[in-house]
């Protein structure tokens, strides 16, 4: 027996000497450089805004009469559930007006109403009455629909979208000012 355990110790330490001469701490030499793959094609320009801001802009050169409809896909369920959503309206390159607006707003001599839906908004104009107003195309030259990406969790989603107009509110930001917004978060005019 004796002569067994003195046997299986010197087999133990055979192989631990030999895994010790086996493996080397030293890489081999570096080989050469490979070949530069082929430039990728420049992609297409996307939509202003960050990541978590997006704005779309929309000629409403063209918009007449009391109503208008207006197809934005950006406008998702989950972008209706969870987050903020701007519109403003120009006449003008100078300014622009947050909508909807009552009638005796500086901008128009007209109020707009806004309806956000699944993939679109709606326009509505009345005059001081209250009653429908015609507009005629070129009155309106461009309308911008701002999406502020609140936090994804569905069952705060009203909560998500307070957090946001509060934060936007604690940082000094009117969201009835378009240029406000933009600096905030970095959107190019």
């Amino acid at each position: 027996m004796k002569h067994l355990l003195l046997k299986s110790k010197f087999i133990l330490v055979a192989i631990i000497i030999a895994f010790n001469f086996s493996c080397s701490t030293e890489d081999g030499a570096e080989g050469p450089a490979g070949a530069d793959g082929i430039d990728g094609v420049d992609g297409t320009d996307g939509v202003d805004g960050n990541a978590n801001v997006q704005t779309i802009t929309i000629d409403a050169s063209t918009f007449s009469g009391n109503y208008t409809s207006i197809s934005v896909p950006e406008i998702t369920q989950e972008v209706l559930d969870n987050d903020v959503i701007l519109t403003y309206l120009t006449d003008s390159p100078n300014y622009w007006v947050t909508i909807p607006c009552p009638y005796d707003s500086v901008a128009f001599n007209f109020s707009v109403h806004v309806i956000h839906y699944l993939e679109g908004v709606d326009l509505d104009y009345n005059d001081a009455s209250g009653s429908f107003y015609n507009i005629s195309a070129g009155d309106l030259t461009s309308l911008k629909v701002v999406i502020i990406k609140s936090s994804s969790d569905a069952r705060f989603a009203n909560n998500n979208k307070q957090q946001t107009y509060n934060q936007l509110s604690q940082a000094g930001v009117d969201i009835t000012n378009y240029y406000e917004v933009c600096d905030y978060y970095g959107i190019k005019y």
